[in-house]
């Protein structure tokens, strides 16, 4: 059930041999969290298919779910929330049921490359690249890596992000992960020498 109710978040004193306590320095807390590991599973597995049913329901392939107005919102128009999801749905065993085939048909059918949209650099690369290459390492599917190829970015004028004025170390050296991780599997040194001349 999620939320899980209340009464599954329980302080407990001192003296109780399952409180896990620690201080950092300001506040000394003690929590813990009273079900089995396979409990914990389920409500992380239940809390995924709440947040996936509105996914679906109210902003299918779009970036972004709005759920209190009940709609989406599209950063790149590009489905960052579906294929930031294919690998956890895979994580979390919920291949059944017609979920993750259906977020694959997708991509398959669906996720397009050619359009001329400004995107983020960073966010791209690590949603989207990252989550088809990620995906393909899970599940072995050509599509995710075909996909992860076809992933058209630094055609357009480079700026930084627009949230500040520089990009941030993280931006600039995380990429390389992704790049260079799509050379190896593409045999294709390309994408590895792009990154080196990220600086």
């Amino acid at each position: 059930m999620y939320p899980p109710p209340r009464k599954d978040f329980i302080a407990l004193t001192l003296s109780d041999p399952h409180s896990h306590s620690y201080n950092n320095g300001k506040h000394r807390r003690q929590s813990c969290w009273r079900v089995s590991a396979t409990d914990r599973l389920e409500a992380v597995r239940d809390a995924f298919k709440h947040a996936w049913k509105a996914y679906k329901e109210y902003a299918w392939g779009h970036d972004e779910l709005k759920p209190i107005s009940k709609s989406f919102s599209e950063w790149f128009g590009l489905g960052l929330t579906l294929i930031d999801s294919l690998d956890t749905m895979w994580i979390l065993g919920l291949k059944e049921g017609g979920k993750f085939a259906e977020a694959r048909s997708w991509v398959e059918k669906e996720l397009s490359f050619d359009k001329n949209v400004d995107v983020n650099l960073f966010e791209t690369t690590i949603r989207i690249l990252g989550g088809l290459l990620s995906c393909y390492h899970l599940t072995g599917d050509q599509l995710f890596l075909d996909k992860a190829v076809n992933v058209n970015i630094g055609k357009g004028t480079a700026h930084p992000p627009r949230w500040t004025s520089d990009s941030t170390l993280a931006e600039v050296t995380s990429i390389q992960l992704e790049f260079r991780e799509l050379s190896h599997l593409t045999q294709d040194p390309q994408y590895q020498v792009w990154t080196t001349e990220v600086h």
